[in-house]
This record gives structure tokens, sequence and C-alpha cells, in this order.
């Protein structure tokens, strides 16, 4: 049962990593390259019926590591999502990020997430959810 909440949080996750990447590309690959602590970015979507409201921002370098949080609220479930991220693991991130945003720009074509489902075969959130679902990489506590 626990495999199934932390697979259904990373993908929820990763449509709100998604939803950024549509919303400000620009904007959050750079802090992401830079681990810029003046990224924060607040914003609401649904999926599966849920009303998802999450809070991103860059909390800098620690240990060589960049800090990433985010924070989820749906259904009565608050969940903080912790990453620290090496550098080669920011430009693998910022790699297919900026690829997908290029291709986001000439496809001219609407993200879905109204299903988890439409969204986990997106390349972004491929890339994050192999970093979500490492417990070295990133942490979950999720609280109601």
């Amino acid at each position: 049962m626990k495999k199934y909440l932390i697979f259904g949080l990373a993908l929820v996750v990763g449509c709100s990593l998604v939803i950024a990447e549509e919303a400000i590309s620009s904007n959050f690959v750079n802090a992401l390259k830079t681990c810029s602590t003046s990224y924060e970015e607040s914003g609401n979507f649904t999926t599966e019926g849920m009303n998802v409201t999450s809070t991103k921002k860059i909390l800098g370098w620690e240990n060589d590591k960049c800090v990433y949080q985010e924070k989820i609220s749906f259904s009565g479930m608050n969940t903080c999502l912790t990453c620290k991220l090496a550098k080669s693991q920011i430009d693998e991130l910022v790699s297919v990020m900026a690829a997908y945003e290029v291709v986001q720009k000439y496809s001219k074509e609407d993200i879905d997430t109204s299903k988890l489902s439409a969204v986990q075969d997106n390349p972004v959130v491929k890339v994050w959810n192999k970093y979500l679902q490492d417990s070295s990489v990133c942490t979950m506590t999720t609280t109601k």
C-alpha cells in the first residue's frame, strides 16, 4: 500500500512540475540550474477530480547539493517533498526540461493534467520520478 501511495504522490508532484515547466519554464530551469534561492512559485491545478495546491522553492546549496522543496496539498493531505540534488542530477533535470520546453514551443500542445495517467509518460515527469523514488535524493513527509 505504501508503494502505491508513494507512486501516486510522485505522479502528483510530477504533474505540478510539468505545470511549473509549462507556465514559467525558463525561470524554473534557470533557477534550478543555478540553485537560485530567489525562486518561489505557487499554483493550483486539478487532476483526477482533486484540487491540488503546490508551492515550490529552491532553498540553496547544502553540502554541495541544491535543496529543492515543494509543498503539496490535496484531498486533505499535506505533503512536503525535499530533494537534495547533486550538480550532475541538476544537469540531467535541466537538460530534459530545456529540451521539453523547445518541443512545447513548437508543438503548441497543451499538457493534459486531468488524469495522472496522462502525464506519467511525460519526459519531465519521468526524469523527476527517477529522483522522487530515490530516498537518498528526495524525501516526502505527509500529514493529514
